[in-house]
């Protein structure tokens, strides 16, 4: 059976001035919504979506109708209030699927060039190895920023138009949620185009993401228990995750500390942006 070679990125047109970063990155994206990678997990971020919503109204509904004033006590027990309702909007079940997306789409990104030797091919066009990787890295980074600005924009905006400024997400929700969707999602496009900077294949490069989140995970796990601190838990990029809503919500026992959280993320944006980086050198490509 005849193997055929992948479709390349098309050259960049130099005469309209279209920039080689932003035409790969549209390749890329046309790439994943041609394999329908979506279709499962748009379901299950749709799912938690209506769920984080239904609490929302059931809440408001339970706190201003008086014939279910017998209601507020179990709904005060069951639903989060204050920060911790406004960080839930950002749900670690939610954040945890996503991890798992990025997993297999970011991871796919750099070692699908690898396995086939493209990236030979799209150095011999003008493109830099830096406008290669913040190619990948604006893919990377931007699927996960989008889907989580709808568990932030629709709560918030049914809020307002049900109960106005004194309803339960509150008015300056977005203020905190959204820069903690930006650093979430620098982690994961970091901590993913690494992965599959590493790998040799897409398939290898979804191992290598889905390990480097389980082994720190574990680790951390192991040393919060042993010497009884969560701090070590900003060891898992899962848990920076989490944290960060937490954190700029102003929760009183985020998953991880605030220092060690700026620690931890810091680590793990510069060890694997500088992975990614040696690794699609044009040295690297010929290997």
């Amino acid at each position: 059976m005849p193997i055929y070679a992948p479709s390349l990125p098309p050259r960049a047109n130099l005469t309209r001035s279209k920039s080689p970063i932003a035409v790969m990155a549209r390749f890329d994206l046309t790439r994943i919504f041609r394999q329908k990678l979506g279709r499962f997990y748009g379901f299950v971020f749709l799912t938690i979506l209506i769920i984080q919503i239904s609490v929302l109204y059931t809440k408001y509904l339970v706190a201003t109708q008086q014939g279910l004033e017998q209601l507020k006590g179990l709904a005060d027990q069951l639903l989060p209030n204050q920060a911790n309702f406004q960080a839930s909007l950002l749900h670690s079940s939610m954040l945890l699927f996503l991890w798992l997306q990025a997993a297999i789409i970011s991871g796919g990104l750099i070692s699908r060039d690898t396995l086939y030797r493209i990236r030979p091919l799209i150095y011999a066009h003008p493109v830099r190895p830096l406008d290669y990787l913040a190619s990948k890295a604006l893919v990377a980074f931007g699927i996960p920023f989008c889907i989580q600005l709808p568990f932030i924009i629709l709560p918030w905006l049914l809020s307002m138009l049900i109960a106005g400024l004194s309803g339960p997400v509150w008015p300056t929700a977005p203020l905190y949620l959204i820069p903690a969707a930006i650093l979430n999602s620098i982690v994961m496009a970091s901590v993913t185009l690494g992965a599959s900077a590493l790998a040799a294949s897409p398939k290898s490069g979804m191992g290598w993401a889905v390990g480097l989140l389980i082994f720190p995970s574990a680790v951390g796990g192991i040393l919060t228990k042993i010497f009884r601190d969560g701090s070590w838990m900003a060891l898992s990029p899962i848990a920076l995750t989490e944290s960060w809503p937490e954190i700029l919500c102003g929760v009183d026992n985020p998953t991880a500390p605030l220092w060690p959280t700026i620690i931890a993320t810091a680590l793990h944006i510069g060890l694997w942006a500088y992975v990614a980086r040696r690794r699609t050198e044009p040295a690297e490509a010929v290997i």
